[in-house]
Order: structure tokens, then sequence, then C-alpha cells
């Protein structure tokens, strides 16, 4: 069975409204044996939310195990390890990490300092950040995404903002549990067979991803705006159901 992994905002939806052909589209899938998984980078939101979500829009049950997200990957990283995190974040993900590690507020007994979303991000933190790093606190990063859509024709910063900023005036790599890093691409590799297809709105998460585990790419339009040239994409379509229909072509042939 070949397995289509597909990303979430600017592809199956935008912001809480599911795109046009996408329901259409997934109905086909079990006819010719395709599975798929959804992966994101989002991890504003717990992964049970995220499914939560994907059944209210799409109709359909989805099972946990097809959510892949920052959050997943990081809970299986800190599996047997003991360590005092600080998270620079919305409350919702220190809640999450609360949930499976060790969290303190305070940034000057971390032995890890996990960058997430804010809405905003001050010189002060991003100060504090960097004192830690040079005290021996290790930098990671949920995602590196520098923007991400809020509607078709909108997007925001991302928290790659803060993160990029961190890396230049350290003159450091801050590893990320994101798209598409080999901590999200390794993931992927060792808990699902066949990955054939990755579908998405961008050139440096999906597009890149595809390229690291050697699977299709696939990259619809979108209010994003991608910072790498759209030539590394194996193909281009409006919407996610045109690259349904193509692949589901291909197989017939």
């Amino acid at each position: 069975m070949n397995t289509i992994a597909t990303d979430l905002d600017g592809t199956i939806y935008l912001n809480n409204e599911i795109i046009p052909g996408v329901i259409e589209s997934l109905l086909d899938l079990d006819k010719y044996n395709l599975k798929i998984i959804f992966i994101t980078n989002n991890s504003s939101q717990a992964p049970m939310e995220i499914c939560n979500k994907l059944e209210k829009l799409l109709l359909i049950d989805i099972d946990l195990d097809q959510i892949v997200t920052p959050l997943v990957i990081l809970k299986q990283y800190l599996e047997n390890k003991n360590m005092m995190i600080y998270v620079h974040g919305s409350d919702n993900l220190s809640n999450f990490v609360n949930s499976i590690a060790n969290v303190t507020t305070n940034i000057d007994e971390s032995q890890m300092v996990l960058i997430g979303r804010k809405e905003k991000y001050t010189q002060l933190e991003v100060n504090n950040i960097m004192s830690a790093y040079q005290n021996g606190s290790n930098i990671y990063a949920l995602n590196k995404d520098l923007t991400f859509p809020i509607n078709e024709f909108e997007f925001e910063e991302g928290n790659g903002a803060i993160v990029k900023e961190i890396e230049k005036i350290l003159n450091i790599e801050i590893q990320s549990f994101g798209k598409p890093d080999k901590f999200y691409s390794n993931f992927l590799l060792r808990n699902f067979e066949n990955i054939t297809y990755v579908i998405g709105d961008r050139v440096d998460t999906d597009i890149l991803l595809a390229n690291e585990i050697n699977a299709k790419s696939y990259l619809v339009n979108s209010s994003i705006q991608n910072f790498l040239s759209d030539e590394i994409a194996d193909f281009k379509f409006d919407k996610f159901s045109d690259c349904i229909s193509s692949i589901i072509k291909n197989l017939q042939n």
C-alpha cells in the first residue's frame, strides 16, 4: 500500500475552512489502495486537537497515529530523558510539554530551551535564550517556519523569525523537530512504510521533506510566500484534489 503524506494548513484547510475538493478526493483513496497521513508543523495545538479538528472538517474518523506534528516527534525524543525544559511559546504548548516532561519557568535552570511560536517576542526574550545557551542550555525549535497562512490572502510571522535571529547572532544552527529537518524525516521513515507522495504548499518544508524521504513531491498553490524556487517540486497543481487526481491517473496507467 502506498502512502500519501499531506500538509494541513494551506493544503487541506485554511484556518477553519476546508479547501474545496478535499473531502471528495479523500473518498477515492481506498479504491486505489492509498493510505494517508497528515503532516504539519503546527505546534500551537496538541495532536489530539488537530485530530478532532480534522474529523469535524472532513466528516470522517481519523486515527491519532495518522497525525504527525513536531510535538509527536518531541514526545518520542524526550522518552527516557530527564531534563529541565524552558518553553518559549503559548500556554497551550507549555501545558503539553509539561504533560510529557519537566518544565521550568526559570530559564536559568533549564537544560533545554524549546522555541515555539508566540504572537510577539521581545528583545529581552531573545537575550535570555542566548544567555541560557551560553550557560550550557541546549536550544531546540519546534519548527523554523518564517510564515504561516491564516486565510487565502494573508499570512503571519512564524516562530522561525526568532530562531533565525538567534542563529545569526550566535552563529549556530538550531535543531528543529519540524519539517523538513532530520528529526521529522527520520520519524517518518521509522514509523511509516512506503511514503510515496508528499503534498504541501511550502517548498522549504514540504518539498524539501519529500526529497529527504525520497518521495514524489506535489506543490499546491497557497497564500504562503515561498522563499525557495518551486522548480524543485516534481509536480505543481492548483489544489490538493488536483494532486490526488494526478496520483490516481498515474496508478491507472
